[in-house]
């Protein structure tokens, strides 16, 4: 990130931040503590829209709060950004905002969790402090208990236990994670098979973009994998990342989708050529074999289009 950086607007929150003159690019660089550290055009500045600024935000902190160099928003990555992102419903977003209290609450019992709502809404994918403050009076509804009243709030014993019943529900969810190579070689199939394969099964794709990091895996990405039903593996590129989440679902007993190009199944590492890969020549092909699959191990989820079906054979 370059050093000249002064006090300026964020152009996302609004807030006070650093940030840096445009440069021969017509870019400039940006470190708010609301949406972290990013780079963005001014043909981005002016296409955002008051909607997509609160899902950027999300995306530039959630996602890239470690990315180096940060993440660059264009005119044409805004809709991008804002579509990898999980929609959650009301409910999940309450369980989503108690998760993140309890991973920002110190590891002595009874001490105030160091979330601040003020500029850490965009970790719970929320619009504003004003949208936090509701969920939080949900959280402290005496029927559920989670937190006190404190500003800033206490995880209860009722909270922690319902931090850890969540972790055990990924069986229950309609969410599928998908781990792969999030590269722009790798946009078609995506688009064309993974995503369209889940949603026709009746499933929900979650697909988190982010850096490699090869020694430890984000907090953000456990997280999500614990919550989510089955995973689809797609082994295009090699990555470690893919390697490493593939084998934690596994470790939680759910079920996994291998799915790799066909000419590159020699290269997979050897722990995993024994699994029952989808291997595909065409985007086509790895949609029908992965939607049957899915079928045939989940069977139809509960969001499922009778009108939508594959009709390929396997």
């Amino acid at each position: 990130m370059p050093r000249s950086l002064s006090p300026g607007e964020c152009p996302l929150c609004g807030t006070e931040a650093k940030v840096t003159d445009y440069d021969e690019k017509f870019t400039r660089w940006v470190e708010c503590a609301t949406c972290g550290n990013f780079a963005i055009n001014v043909e981005a500045e002016q296409a955002v829209t008051p909607e997509s600024k609160p899902l950027l935000s999300a995306y530039t902190r959630r996602f890239f709060r470690r990315a180096d160099p940060p993440i660059l928003i264009t005119s044409s990555s805004i809709g991008e950004f804002v579509r990898v992102l999980p929609r959650y419903t009301p409910p999940e977003k309450l369980d989503d905002l108690l998760i993140q209290l309890c991973r920002m609450s110190p590891s002595e019992f009874g001490k105030p969790t160091g979330f601040d709502l003020k500029k850490d809404y965009p970790l719970v994918i929320m619009s504003g402090p004003a949208e936090v403050h509701s969920y939080l009076a949900e959280l402290r509804n005496p029927n559920r208990g989670y937190v006190t009243i404190h500003d800033p709030p206490i995880v209860t014993i009722e909270g922690w236990r319902r931090f850890e019943e969540i972790g055990q529900e990924g069986k229950r969810s309609n969410r599928a994670f998908v781990a792969m190579w999030f590269h722009t070689s790798t946009d078609e199939v995506y688009e064309k098979a993974i995503e369209p394969a889940i949603r026709e099964a009746g499933y929900e794709p979650l697909r988190i973009d982010k850096h490699e990091h090869v020694n430890r895996i984000d907090d953000e990405i456990i997280a999500q994998v614990k919550r989510s039903r089955f995973m689809v593996a797609d082994f295009t590129g090699q990555r470690h990342g893919v390697y490493f989440e593939a084998g934690m679902m596994q470790g939680l007993g759910r079920n996994v989708f291998w799915i790799c190009p066909k000419k590159d199944l020699e290269q997979l590492h050897f722990d995993v050529r024994q699994f029952n890969f989808i291997d595909y020549e065409s985007t086509k092909q790895a949609k029908d074999r992965l939607y049957y699959r899915i079928m045939a191990l989940e069977g139809e989820g509960p969001s499922a289009n009778p009108k939508e079906t594959s009709t390929a054979g396997v």
